[in-house]
């Protein structure tokens, strides 16, 4: 046992921050964590709890006024599985590039591996630490879950026996041990592909290959909910009691410990055994695969690992290097680090992809009611409200989806032991600043405006407003952009392990979007507050935003230019 601890340790702390990073600005971290979980996290949880309410409270008053629904023990359920089930599949999708980095490719495979130490062990210890620094934010999701459905569930519901100590006792293994099932799937796959194929025996080809997955599981996913035509909000709780979403039947049989934990919620203590055996079934399983394939594939990867063959040609140095401006070699350096490293190219670029494929889903569920194409007529009648609807919306998306590609919040983490480097190169330090902010710039930005752009085109808006939008969306980057940038130059992630490690691992991206979400709901909400107030006309408040936001990028472009590149210098190697 005392093996298998450390060994979780020893996975765990390649995750963690250096010890020198840890004793740069304690007090912006303490600060930082404490106003992202007070704004952010529990805002979050606080709504996904009330969803959960909401709907099992709609179930159970359905139930008492309709005898048809009342025969049903498992209906009052339904709502805390569908979130449940919508957990598992994220977990799902993107364990599998985690999974093959801690199994396949993390650095302390080639210290462990010729120690005595069986198969199962280094497999269990890494899939316990894979659970244990990845599932932060799902745990307070189902936390939270949790606690909707017992709030609407009740000690005394009018249908069915209500919560006793089996729930109670539920929810505490359920929180622990929830992630089990979809991490398991991700490790049994990957061994098996591991072991099969000599194809996946280079890193960068097992990232492209979990990159192509996780974009063929979404479009399958919006294909699915698009031959179901879509819901109606009006009879969303008839539906999901009746069973008509047919993906989440489909759920049920492949995440089978959701309908388990939310029976086992609902007081059942068979259910919760079962839950129990099924989760332990999963980590034998992956324990025996470990045993027979886990070894033999780690064994025969390519040391190479993707590297670069050298030519071993002499390079003529008059012919082959050509001169350019420093700026301009800077952003090509930065852009192909980009493209060319399956980690970056997944979660700094594919994100712009993938986006869009959640809001076509979005429209696709929409379709069966008048919602959506109201409120666009609204919008192209000039109604002042709409209009300010629509303003904030893009504003704050441009605002998400620029954090949530993370470029600017990395952008001096991605340097990491080659950091000493920007301080010797004969550029200066904010050209070099500028150089990675223009690159978050171009490839938010470009994305944005042909979204906007589209979108605006087949919706037949107006095309001041587009234009407007569209202005409005690249200086909501350029401040995201200038802001992500001077976070990460305070106490970057500069000791890292791999790539993913370098984003999963970096702290400031969920300080950057906690901070840019603050900032632009209160700027949002205020202006929303006085449109309602009918305080000043839409046309004004439109130019108020537009001017907040200049003086927003101005403000965080100083701060980079002061505090950020001397940030940057006060750094110790």
């Amino acid at each position: 046992m005392n093996v298998f601890l450390q060994l979780i340790k020893i996975t765990t702390s390649s995750v963690e921050p250096a010890t020198d990073e840890k004793k740069r600005s304690k007090a912006f971290g303490t600060v930082m964590g404490i106003l992202i979980v007070l704004l952010l996290f529990i805002p979050i949880c606080a709504f996904t709890a009330f969803m959960v309410y909401a709907l099992t409270n709609g179930i159970v008053t359905l139930q008492t006024t309709n005898e048809v629904y009342a025969q049903s023990k498992t209906a009052v359920t339904a709502g805390l599985s569908m979130l449940l089930h919508i957990v598992a599949l994220f977990s799902f999708i993107f364990g599998f590039n985690v999974i093959m980095s801690v199994f396949y490719f993390s650095s302390d495979l080639e210290y462990l591996l010729p120690l005595p130490i069986s198969p199962m062990k280094i497999v269990g210890a890494k899939l316990a630490a894979t659970m244990l620094s990845e599932n932060v934010m799902e745990c307070m999701l189902v936390i939270s879950a949790l606690i909707g459905f017992m709030v609407g569930y009740g000690f005394n519901p009018p249908v069915g026996d209500g919560l006793n100590i089996v729930s109670f006792l539920a929810m505490i293994i359920g929180v622990a041990t929830f992630p089990i099932l979809p991490i398991c799937y991700c490790a049994i796959i990957c061994m098996i592909v591991m072991s099969v194929s000599r194809v996946f025996k280079n890193k960068d080809r097992v990232s492209k290959a979990t990159q192509l997955s996780t974009v063929l599981i979404l479009l399958a996913l919006v294909i699915f909910m698009q031959m179901t035509g879509g819901f109606n909000p009006d009879t969303f709780v008839e539906n999901l009691i009746n069973g008509n979403f047919t993906i989440f039947g489909v759920f049920d049989k492949i995440f089978c410990t959701v309908p388990l934990l939310s029976s086992a919620l609902a007081g059942h203590i068979l259910s919760l055994l079962l839950y129990m055996v099924v989760n332990a079934a999963a980590v034998g399983l992956v324990l025996l695969y470990a045993y027979k394939l886990y070894f033999n594939a780690v064994v025969s990867l390519n040391n190479g690992q993707g590297k670069a063959k050298a030519d071993g040609k002499a390079l003529d140095l008059d012919k082959k290097v050509k001169q350019s401006s420093p700026t301009l070699t800077y952003l090509k350096k930065e852009f192909k680090i980009l493209f060319r490293t399956p980690a970056y190219l997944m979660n700094c670029l594919g994100i712009n992809l993938i986006w869009p494929i959640f809001i076509y889903l979005f429209i696709v569920m929409q379709k069966q009611n008048a919602m959506l194409s109201g409120f666009i007529d609204k919008v192209r009648n000039g109604d002042d409200a709409s209009v300010m609807h629509l303003t904030v919306i893009v504003f704050a998306i441009s605002v998400i989806l620029t954090s949530l590609n993370c470029i600017a919040s990395s952008a001096i983490t991605r340097e990491g032991k080659h950091f000493d480097v920007m301080r010797y190169l004969p550029i200066g330090m904010m050209t070099q600043i500028n150089a990675k902010a223009l690159v978050s710039i171009i490839i938010s930005g470009v994305g944005l405006i042909v979204y906007i752009i589209t979108a605006f085109a087949i919706f037949d808006v107006s095309v001041y407003l587009t234009t407007y939008s569209v202005l409005l969306s690249i200086l909501a980057v350029v401040f995201t952009t200038y802001l992500g940038i001077y976070i990460d130059t305070i106490n970057p992630k500069l000791v890292w392990e791999d790539e993913l490690n370098a984003l999963r691992g970096n702290y400031h991206v969920f300080y950057n979007m906690g901070l840019e979400l603050i900032i632009t709901g209160a700027v949002c909400g205020g202006l929303e507050y006085l449109r309602y107030l009918n305080f000043l006309p839409v046309a004004l408040l439109q130019s108020v935003l537009l001017l907040i936001a200049g003086m927003l990028c101005f403000r965080f472009y100083v701060l980079c230019k002061k505090k950020g590149t001397k940030n940057l210098l006060n750094i110790e190697l």
